[in-house]
């Protein structure tokens, strides 16, 4: 299962992300959800989620500062930004730290589908480049030590 956070300072779209999707058919779980950048990131310490879904305009930290500082930390992690506002500068310093999607509410549940699949390809290519990877170097070392 790919890992889901959701941060939104409105307990209503919370409760929307979570409860009209069917996250589990499309390989997902809720792994924590958090009302503001900050606790966002405690509970990102607590419990590294594979996805994170926030806001954009959120009390003491904004949904930009809290991906970039995510980002930074878990750089495999995918963030996308779900927020009313469609401004330029906010999509261009999206872009800029390396945000993966940029969805403007409102908007049509298949748009985050198929962005939150193509998100579960690209962690399931990494994960397995990562094995392989590391396949690769504990044959080395095998060899090394023989």
């Amino acid at each position: 299962m790919i890992n889901v956070m959701i941060v939104d300072d409105r307990p209503l779209f919370r409760e929307y992300l979570r409860t009209k999707f069917d996250w589990e058919k499309y390989g997902f779980s809720i792994c924590s959800e958090a009302k503001n950048g900050v606790e966002a990131l405690e509970r990102a310490k607590e419990s590294p989620p594979d996805v994170l879904l926030t806001d954009i305009n959120m009390p003491l930290m904004n949904g930009l500062e809290l991906s970039e500082t995510l980002i930074q930390e878990y750089p495999d992690m995918g963030v996308v930004l779900i927020t009313a506002h469609s401004e330029f500068e906010y999509a261009k310093k999206a872009l800029e730290i390396g945000v993966c999607n940029y969805i403007v509410k409102p908007f049509e549940k298949e748009e985050l589908i198929l962005t939150l699949l193509k998100l579960k390809d690209n962690i399931n290519k990494s994960n397995e480049e990562s094995i392989q990877r590391k396949g690769k170097e504990k044959d080395l070392l095998e060899l090394l030590i023989q």
